[in-house]
């Protein structure tokens, strides 16, 4: 049974991590789990858990207690103390996101843990499209935000300890992933639109909400994670997209089909959001082969059966 260290694990994609290796996988992987607060955990529990560590990113005490207790095949690094609305201070990013990202990777040196899986992310990575063809790995990249500078840098630390001290990177640029377990108010339209639709809030969209992005539900990106691992991929980027673009009055609109009462109003856009972009995922098919992804008005049933079960608002 291989060991895996889920930074993040009770984040909106850590849980769903969890929950795909307790349904799918729990005789193959043991999990511990680092997370800022217990209190993310609302109340779920999983069983490929074997054991729980709660602490600050920036803390490399406790994340070096960590590695003297276990001894992991993989860490898989899900843990950000900002989103892009919120990456306004460049020193904050930096102090809590990215100096902590080297402190790790010094600990993974030194505690021979070569395999690592970075989730990145697609938008704030590329920036805007400026010619309206999808995003390659090998695209020159303008991140608008803190936040994605950061996590640019993170990607080139992990090839630079690549070619230092031969850990091993898979960097995973994502899409917009939504669905379930996703509890945020600061990032996720979709989710947040949801809760505010079932309780007959409004809801206020950046700009005129023409703006097209990829989203992808986040089973099938959980479903590829574990894929790509099992095939032994790894110092490579790719990016993970669905390819089923969708603006924000497409979304919308799906919402009211469910939720008649549901309003919004549409607000000044946030200088550093992405108006635009889908990602080229050529180098993903080519590589585990084409896949099926769970259509949006699907997607989208699903996280509203359990946004109305869990109560999650």
């Amino acid at each position: 049974m291989k060991k895996l260290l889920l930074l993040g694990g009770y984040g909106f994609i850590g849980t769903n991590i969890l929950k795909y290796i307790d349904n799918f996988l729990s005789d193959e992987y043991s999990v511990v789990v680092f997370d800022r607060s217990l209190s993310h955990q609302h109340g779920l529990t999983f069983n490929c858990i074997e054991k729980v560590y709660e602490g600050d990113f920036s803390d490399k005490s406790i994340l070096r207690t960590i590695f003297e207790m276990h001894k992991f095949d993989y860490v898989i690094h899900s843990i950000s103390s900002t989103v892009p609305s919120t990456s306004i201070n460049p020193r904050f990013d930096i102090e809590t996101n990215l100096l902590p990202s080297i402190d790790l990777l010094d600990l993974l040196v030194e505690y021979n843990t070569p395999n690592i899986i970075y989730l990145s992310s697609g938008g704030a990575i590329y920036g805007d499209m400026f010619d309206y063809l999808p995003h390659k790995e090998t695209d020159v990249v303008y991140p608008k935000s803190s936040y994605g500078v950061v996590k640019l840098a993170i990607e080139k630390y992990l090839f630079q300890y690549r070619e230092l001290y031969q850990i091993n990177p898979l960097i995973l640029r994502l899409s917009n992933p939504y669905g379930l377990y996703h509890y945020s108010m600061r990032q996720g339209i979709i989710n947040i639109s949801l809760r505010c639709a079932i309780t007959d809030k409004p809801f206020e969209v950046w700009g005129n909400g023409e703006a097209k992005k990829d989203y992808i539900f986040i089973d099938d990106f959980c479903y590829i994670l574990f894929d790509m691992i099992h095939r032994g991929i790894k110092n490579e980027v790719f990016n993970i997209a669905s390819n089923e673009i969708i603006s924000v009055n497409e979304i919308l609109a799906h919402i009211k089909i469910h939720f008649p009462r549901f309003s919004w109003s549409n607000i000044e856009n946030k200088k550093n959001d992405i108006s635009y972009f889908q990602l080229d995922t050529a180098k993903l098919i080519n590589n585990i082969g084409k896949l099926k992804f769970t259509p949006f008005s699907v997607g989208l049933l699903n996280t509203i059966d359990w946004l109305k079960l869990a109560k999650a608002l």
